[in-house]
């Protein structure tokens, strides 16, 4: 199907430039999956490039771009070259957009993360066939809530939107390039059972947020902070995702907490390997550790960019690419998460933690019963927790399995050959 278009680049687009009103840039990210076939299993594919300022107006395009982490990128289409404007008017191109580090929801009452209804308007002013826009987030949950809203507003002339899991994708790729481990289960465990610096957890995730800093926090509270691997060089920056509760108790144990916060940074940075020392005031997330950090610990304990959002699921390689080496997992993220994997084909672990946290829309709340699954956790031995461990290894192979099928891939061409 790909014979029947060429990618193209847009080198008359110079990128993100707000004081210009440009909120997206260039980007490659689906013509690199093609390029890149063999490293996901996959036959080659030779795909055509060319540069739009080279683009005849007469081929068949795919033309892609990412967006700026916000929603209102929307309002830089009309800045995209008018050769490839007419183009697409004239059915010859798809323009791609590519959301695929964020996962802001679709529709909200909050006007910076609110996307369809402006999106369509924009679309309409400027004469752009909805179909052929491709939009993909890593909001796992948008076809649903774009297919709702089409619904309830009477659209039948839609975009193709589709949530992913981008990371999940990117973990095959990532073992194929050696930055991930290629161990098999068994060759997992007998690294673990050989080393001496082994502990319960670990949390690896950008920590200047409220909701990533409290876990530590809270295990270092009751005195349990050596039962975890982490990441920490500062505490959160001013009020950034501090969770807010209804629930009395809750609110109370955030206080309590808050109450010691200045104790609790003195004992600030935690590493967790020499990579962490070297970037230590730079480090991001997975991407910056090396491959040791897998085999340092047995659960991985994973909050998302921005659990506190509703109506959408957004999980990176924090989850994913712990998943693929064999980690059991608890999650501070979006309400329905663990729901999700599940309904995606991966496996949770109600066997070692009460996953009940997974319903509670209570931000406060949730992120204390997390916490308080972890610690549960943590005050067992290494012994115990090797065995709770073992005890669910089928799923931990698994969920292996299903990332080295690459499920989430395979979910994406399906949608990007039908939406093409």
């Amino acid at each position: 199907m790909l014979k029947d278009y060429i990618f193209l680049i847009d080198d008359t687009n110079k990128g993100i430039d707000m004081d210009n009103n440009v909120k997206f840039e260039v980007g490659d990210w689906v013509p690199q999956i093609f390029k890149n076939f063999h490293r996901y299993g996959k036959e080659k594919v030779n795909i055509t490039e060319k540069l739009v300022s080279e683009y005849n107006g007469n081929e068949n395009f795919l033309l892609t771009y990412n967006c700026c982490w916000h929603q209102d990128w929307y309002t830089s289409l009309r800045k995209i070259n008018d050769k490839i404007l007419n183009a697409i008017k004239e059915g010859k191109g798809k323009l791609i957009f590519m959301n695929h580090l964020e996962g802001q929801p679709l529709v909200s009452d909050d006007s910076n993360l609110n996307f369809l209804e402006p999106m369509y308007k924009e679309l309409n002013r400027l004469q752009i066939p909805p179909q052929s826009i491709i939009y993909i987030t890593a909001n796992a949950v948008a076809e649903k809530y774009h297919n709702d809203w089409c619904v309830k507003n009477n659209i039948t002339d839609k975009m193709n939107i589709l949530g992913i899991y981008t990371d999940a994708i990117t973990a095959q790729y990532w073992s194929s390039m050696g930055r991930l481990n290629k161990h098999t289960f068994d060759e997992h465990l007998n690294i673990l059972k050989n080393k001496t610096n082994v502990k319960h957890f670990i949390k690896v995730q950008r920590n200047d947020r409220h909701f990533k800093t409290i876990p530590t926090h809270y295990l270092w509270s009751k005195g349990l902070q050596d039962t975890l691997y982490t990441s920490h060089t500062e505490y959160a920056r001013h009020n950034i995702g501090y969770p807010t509760t209804q629930d009395d108790k809750t609110r109370e144990w955030l206080l309590n907490l808050l109450d010691t916060k200045d104790d609790f940074r003195e004992t600030l940075p935690y590493t967790i390997e020499e990579t962490c020392k070297e970037q230590i005031k730079s480090f991001d997330a997975d991407r910056d550790y090396t491959k040791k950090i897998y085999t340092l610990n047995l659960f991985n304990m994973y909050t998302s960019s921005w659990p506190l959002w509703k109506d959408t699921i957004f999980m990176r390689m924090g989850l994913f690419w712990h998943m693929w080496e064999y980690q059991p997992f608890l999650l501070y993220s979006n309400v329905g998460s663990l729901k999700n994997l599940k309904e995606r084909g991966y496996e949770t672990f109600s066997e070692i933690f009460d996953e009940s946290y997974d319903n509670i829309n209570d931000n406060g709340l949730r992120l204390k019963m997390v916490c308080e699954e972890m610690e549960k956790i943590s005050r067992l031995s290494l012994g115990d927790s090797f065995n709770l461990y073992e005890s669910v290894k089928d799923k931990m192979i698994h969920n292996r399995n299903q990332l080295e099928k690459n499920i989430e891939l395979e979910r994406f061409l399906e949608f990007f050959y039908e939406a093409i």
